[in-house]
């Protein structure tokens, strides 16, 4: 038999719970800010990082019509990789909220490696603008998944030094799992470090340490 099409005033009321309900669920689930991750490396930080923002976006696909979290690998670092993001936001992601910019010192000279911070945190702008920062590398904040660590040693030791815990390269597709057990220590850790330098001191002057703590943390709250 034939159904009949609901009533104007029967499917406003559907439509009406239907959206209650959808509010509902985002109260007890907050959706996360619309955010793009601009990383300065075009594999291994991707890599490292889409394994939370898949998890994110899948969990919240059904309670939103696009993705929460972009990330999107650059071959840029610097004021190179912050004047490419706000260019890219400007014209690709209107709605963003959060943009966090995922960057190592390397051979960065001090001042473009301070300059970026403080451009990206000072600058008014309809978007916050955060930054997950490594010096001198993001082997550091990996090393920190297995031991602490409060002194230089240069980019080639943290490498060696990883692979006395797994066989670790550049673009492993596998290091989300490796390493995704210990986040919890390796926060403690990272934080730690951080803090240990006087407040005032400048990015470039903080060797070893790193900030990108505070970004997976912004992503786990999302998990």
């Amino acid at each position: 038999m034939k159904s009949e099409p609901l009533k104007a005033d029967t499917k406003e009321k559907l439509e009406a719970l239907m959206q209650k309900k959808t509010k509902e669920t985002q109260v007890l689930h907050p959706l996360p800010p619309y955010t793009v991750i601009f990383c300065e490396g075009t594999k291994t930080e991707p890599l490292y990082i889409r394994g939370f923002t898949e998890r994110i976006n899948k969990k919240y696909e059904d309670m939103t019509p696009k993705e929460r979290i972009t990330v999107i690998g650059t071959g840029r670092s610097g004021k190179s990789l912050l004047d490419y993001a706000r260019k890219k936001v400007k014209t690709e992601f209107p709605e963003c909220q959060v943009v966090w910019l995922m960057y190592d010192k390397d051979d960065s000279s001090d001042d473009d490696f301070d300059n970026t911070q403080f451009s990206a945190q000072d600058r008014a702008s309809k978007q916050e603008y955060r930054v997950a920062w490594s010096n001198e590398c993001i082997e550091l904040w990996f090393l920190l998944h297995f031991r602490p660590l409060f002194s230089q040693i240069g980019r080639k030791r943290y490498k060696e030094i990883l692979r006395e815990y797994f066989p670790y390269r550049k673009n492993a597709l596998q290091i989300y799992d490796i390493l995704k057990d210990k986040t919890d220590i390796a926060i403690a850790r990272a934080k730690t470090l951080y803090e240990s330098y006087e407040k005032n001191t400048p990015p470039s002057k903080r060797i070893p340490a790193t900030r990108m703590h505070e970004l997976i943390a912004f992503l786990r709250e999302y998990l």
